[in-house]
């Protein structure tokens, strides 16, 4: 039975949903406004006025229920229907609710195209655990190798390949999961930067007057990424895909949540540091605004909330819901 089909199976997931999403919401509010103060002293909190904050939140947790929603459902039936579906709806959400924060903001001086941008890098996220979750679990590796045929791994490599990560993911399942969904995920990124240019772009030239380019707006944030920021982007993308995998897995574990909190902070780490041992030699705070650890909340966040959500959509259920889809793709 198809999970979308099943009234049992939606109020499991609507069980995981909504509490998840009401912590990935406080946090990534608490989060955006200590990034926001001019200091960055956490004392100045005390101050701010609790109207907006709760707004936030509010808004916030109505747009991560559907990402939950769509990442758990994508993680117990990733089909292409289903990942689209999920993307979709994401998308849509998203789209509403920054129409309507920001017509709200700029008090009926309209919005820039633009803004048809800004909800792509969330469903580009639901297509990426999609694809890793039907490579890792649910016999896409098997699909994978008999259209690519048979690649005998290197020596060095052959010894480790079959490590387990843990229940159900080994080495080499785990890696071309989220290398290949990483490029789904970097992909899809520099696909909704060059989106968002050519839409800013087409919004600037616009003849006054012309309602449906002529939209203006200051203050719309950069999405996606540049084709230059594509390998260390991938990089990130398949740490966080890789990390996802743990947690998604069949019977996941506390111990599987740390690797997965290990994984983001040692290569958000690594990413940020190496770089700085090489000239012009610019300084690196470790508790700074772009430091290695803050670098990694955002991505930390998300990841708890995805455990909680699969740990509390599989609480009370007799079998977790990637359990058979497990066995069926090891045996």
């Amino acid at each position: 039975m198809s999970v979308l089909d099943s009234s049992l199976d939606s109020r499991r997931l609507l069980r995981g949903a909504l509490p998840a999403s009401l912590l990935v919401a406080v946090a990534s509010t608490v989060l955006a406004l200590l990034r926001a103060l001019p200091t960055g002293d956490p004392t100045e909190l005390l101050g701010v006025s609790p109207a907006p904050v709760a707004f936030g939140v509010l808004l916030s947790t109505v747009t991560t229920v559907p990402f939950l929603l769509a990442l758990l459902v994508v993680v117990t039936t990733p089909s292409r229907r289903v990942a689209a579906a999920g993307a979709g709806l994401v998308y849509a959400v998203d789209l509403v609710a920054v129409v309507a924060g920001r017509s709200l903001l700029s008090r009926g001086a309209g919005l820039d195209v633009a803004v048809l941008a800004l909800p792509l890098p969330r469903a580009v996220t639901v297509l990426a655990v999609a694809t890793a979750v039907w490579l890792a679990y649910h016999g896409g590796t098997e699909r994978l190798h008999a259209v690519v045929g048979g690649v005998p791994p290197h020596p060095l490599f052959a010894q480790i390949a079959d490590h387990r990560l843990g229940p159900g993911l080994t080495l080499q399942r785990g890696l071309l999961a989220a290398g290949v969904a990483g490029l789904v995920g970097a992909g899809g990124l520099v696909v909704a930067g060059g989106l968002y240019d050519l839409l800013t772009a087409v919004g600037g030239l616009g003849a006054p007057g012309s309602p449906s380019i002529t939209f203006s707006e200051s203050g719309l944030r950069e999405v996606g990424i540049s084709l230059a920021r594509l390998p260390v982007r991938w990089l990130i993308e398949a740490s966080v895909l890789l990390a996802v995998l743990f947690v998604a897995g069949p019977r996941c574990s506390p111990r599987d949540l740390l690797k997965g909190l290990g994984l983001l902070v040692a290569v958000r780490s690594a990413v940020i540091l190496v770089p700085a041992f090489l000239p012009p030699f610019e300084p690196v705070f470790l508790l700074g605004p772009r430091g290695p650890l803050v670098a990694a909340l955002p991505d930390v966040i998300l990841l708890v909330g995805i455990a909680f959500a699969v740990r509390l959509s599989e609480s009370g259920s007799p079998e977790s819901p990637v359990d058979q889809p497990t066995a069926t793709a090891d045996s």
